[in-house]
């Protein structure tokens, strides 16, 4: 019996279109994390760009892809989850060939800001695709092995660019982007059409905010926003910080232990969320990031920048996993669009923030300073999801279960 269970729980999650949209969404997050981390550069190389004119470049992906989160939990429900998914891919693609024919700095932020819009479509549909095909008892697994894909991208991502920049330089770099985005519409080939709940047919009425968003869950995502801020933070500054103290080595290292810490932890803390809840994992996450955060602050040599490089892969790299479960638990089925864009809008606008505000406090107070800054505002969300927590909206999900393992068996034959 104990081993049946395990199998019986991968069965019900790996279905092809599971296999399918994890690899769509991992294959267009390396590509848009390989273009951001060099697209600042390229502004001001390529264009001659001020650093603020080329920050804003890099910057308004975020913009678009928080355009793309908010209008895709309306027009999921109307247009059907394959056909978004299959238009966010194709747009993707394109943008990321128009890359080559860009001359002027005008189009470039023309194709960052489509290029976000189609990400945030991407990202919003694989993660509800996730949320209705994965059986409820499993959800926990499923949306932790599914992260796996964000956390392979937010690792290999930034190291194609970093890494690969000086010898294949941009056209290379948008090259790849190009390719991968390519496989994602050959992808698409096998990813199933799933039937909408029957209460999402509703009558046609004028459009609401809540057509877009969850409200009820606008509070818990603050929270997760404002977890998100000190995380971009890391992403954002990571490369100047490892110049700054001279460990630019164990910085390019320092997402690939991320991924790998997270990789491995993932499958448990989804396991053990599908038996206990998210209370525990959550306060647990938090800690770790604080842990993480201060190792950056100390700048005490490459070694304390690889340990922290894995403390926060426990860290951050579970709790992006965990608050996702954990806010769409709190809603029916057929609101897992709605849910999903209301958690990635804020988490989306909080890594995008980061930039932004730290550019104030570089000066002041230097990189180690900001990531010492970072760990105690991460200490006072610890509080304040204890709050969020306590006064979360009543579940509604009874009775709206995912589609069973059968039923993705049958529709995919």
């Amino acid at each position: 019996m104990g081993s049946e269970a395990p199998q019986s729980a991968l069965r019900a999650i790996f279905s092809r279109t599971f296999v399918a949209i994890s690899l769509i969404n991992m294959l267009g997050m390396i590509g848009y994390y390989a273009i951001f981390v060099v697209c600042t550069r390229y502004l001001m190389d390529g264009f001659s760009a001020s650093a603020s004119t080329a920050g804003l470049a890099t910057g308004i992906v975020v913009i678009g892809c928080l355009v793309g989160r908010f209008f895709t939990g309306s027009i999921i429900r109307d247009v059907g989850y394959r056909r978004v998914l299959g238009i966010g891919v194709f747009f993707f693609f394109l943008m990321n060939v128009a890359y080559f024919f860009s001359h002027e700095i005008w189009q470039i932020f023309s194709v960052r800001f489509i290029s976000g819009v189609a990400m945030g479509v991407i990202g919003t549909a694989t993660g509800t695709y996730v949320a209705t095909i994965v059986p409820r008892q499993f959800h926990g697994r499923g949306i932790s092995y599914f992260s796996m894909s964000t956390a392979l991208a937010l690792c290999f991502g930034p190291f194609i660019g970093i890494a690969l920049i000086g010898s294949l330089g941009y056209d290379g770099i948008f090259s790849i982007a190009t390719g991968l985005s390519a496989v994602s519409l050959l992808l698409m080939w096998f990813v199933i059409d799933i039937t909408p709940p029957k209460d999402q047919k509703r009558e046609k009425k004028s459009l609401s905010l809540d057509d877009f968003i969850d409200k009820r869950l606008v509070p818990f995502s603050i929270f997760v926003g404002i977890v998100c801020l000190t995380w971009g933070n890391v992403q954002a500054l990571l490369a100047d910080y490892a110049k700054t103290y001279d460990v630019v080595a164990a910085a390019s290292s320092f997402f690939l232990l991320y991924a790998g810490a997270s990789l491995l932890t993932r499958p448990i803390t989804g396991k053990f969320y599908d038996a206990h809840g998210p209370v525990v994992l959550i306060f647990s996450t938090l800690v770790l990031m604080i842990v993480g955060l201060l190792l950056l602050a100390s700048h005490a040599g490459s070694w304390v920048v690889l340990l922290a490089g894995a403390i926060m892969g426990l860290g951050f790299g579970n709790f992006q996993s965990l608050s996702q479960v954990s806010g769409i638990s709190l809603v029916p089925r057929e609101r897992f669009a709605q849910a999903t864009s209301t958690i990635f809008i804020f988490f989306d606008l909080g890594v995008g923030m980061a930039p932004y505000l730290s550019g104030f406090l570089v000066q002041p107070v230097g990189y180690a300073g900001i990531f010492a800054i970072n760990a105690a505002v991460v200490a006072l969300t610890i509080p304040l999801y204890w709050i969020v927590w306590k006064k979360r909206p009543q579940k509604l999900n009874v009775g709206h279960e995912a589609l069973t393992a059968n039923q993705i068996k049958n529709e995919e034959n």
